[in-house]
């Protein structure tokens, strides 16, 4: 069976890796850059084709059943040429829909086939992760109130969001449609997220689950971006050696120099850390282990450190040429800065693995 599942995945990767190569070239991606909220609706057509949106989602949901191993491998791909798709947002809105109480079988549908998108707006700024004064208030099943910059929330037909109810923060699922709904796009350090804030005046919504099912969903989409700083990371230091092949200077190749050398190292060490971390938070959550959350932080702090760090020294490396915008090493800068934002930043994660890990202390104890 695993053997099967192995060979599954490979294919997946192929299929992913040769649409990926043939629709995300650089000249594709460079337009996206040129307006806020940017997204890539042809990509998107062709990955409903295909059934990405799916992957992650059971059988009996109408998935492909590959669970979050095959959700890692799509985002890797798309990581490693830095294309831009909501596959996150349906997979983890679809396992918050399983989750919750009631019937979601449509919606569940919607999300698999990609007729419908999700976006995860769990935020109340970039840098805080969960917080735990929500801006966002929830009161007899309305909103009031707003949610921090949101990838893909610029073209989302529904959100999962945050709020401060009667009983605490809780997992809310909201129809963007509403009326009350108000979108705000801004010119970003990447404009190909479709991202924006979130504005809701009186808008109804539903809770999906309190503060458990909140952090299971935030660590299962953490996850998956890891995937997708992983792809980053790999495609950066790839650029980056390439470059300390070719580039030659006071006679030999920069790769030959002392300094150049480090950095790329360094960037290897990080990354395979990184892969590390992913590979026994997947194995966690697909086995039901108790520490899925606790690896899952991990996981995204080293992703996280991996991907900021060969992007900018892969600049260094590159020199004027890493900056121009013919060239692909600032199409990672800026994705890095993206990703290392959008679900909280690395010090929010950082608490998150304290907290999870005391929290396994006591229980120990």
């Amino acid at each position: 069976m695993q053997e099967e599942h192995a060979e599954s995945l490979a294919l997946i990767r192929e299929q992913a890796r040769r649409l990926l190569e043939d629709q995300a070239t650089p000249e594709h991606l460079k337009s996206l850059l040129d307006a806020p909220a940017s997204f890539d609706h042809h990509l998107w057509g062709h990955a409903v084709e295909q059934g990405w949106p799916s992957v992650a989602i059971s059988e009996q949901s109408g998935g492909l059943g590959m669970g979050w191993s095959g959700l890692g491998v799509l985002c890797e791909e798309t990581g490693r040429l830095t294309a831009s798709l909501p596959l996150i947002g349906n997979a983890v809105a679809a396992h918050a829909l399983q989750c919750a109480k009631g019937t979601w079988s449509t919606l569940i549908e919607a999300l698999a086939n990609g007729s419908k998108i999700a976006c995860l707006a769990l935020s109340d700024s970039q840098d805080s992760g969960l917080a735990t004064s929500p801006s966002l208030l929830a009161s007899n099943g309305v909103l009031q109130g707003e949610k921090a910059l949101a990838a893909f929330a610029g073209v989302a037909d529904i959100a999962l969001v945050q709020a401060q109810g009667e009983q605490g923060n809780g997992l809310y699922l909201v129809d963007l449609a509403h009326p009350g709904v108000t979108r705000q796009t801004f010119n970003t350090v990447d404009n190909a997220r479709a991202a924006a804030v979130l504005r809701f005046d009186r808008v109804p919504a539903t809770l999906l689950g309190g503060i458990d099912l909140l952090l299971n969903v935030s660590s299962l989409a953490a996850l998956a971006c890891a995937s997708e700083q992983i792809g980053g990371t790999q495609a950066s230091l790839d650029l980056a050696c390439d470059y300390a092949r070719e580039r030659r200077a006071f006679g030999q190749q920069i790769g030959s120099f002392q300094g150049i050398k480090h950095k790329l190292a360094e960037a290897y060490c990080l990354l395979e850390i990184a892969k590390g971390c992913t590979r026994d938070a997947l194995d966690a959550w697909e086995n039901g282990l108790a520490q899925s959350r606790q690896l899952s932080a991990a996981a995204r702090i080293a992703a996280t450190k991996a991907y900021d760090y060969i992007a900018q020294e892969g600049l260094h490396i590159h020199g004027g040429m890493g900056v121009t915008w013919e060239a692909m090493p600032h199409h990672h800068y800026r994705r890095s800065r993206s990703l290392a934002l959008e679900l909280g930043s690395i010090h929010y994660w950082r608490e998150c693995l304290l907290s999870e890990i005391g929290l396994e202390t006591a229980n120990h104890g």
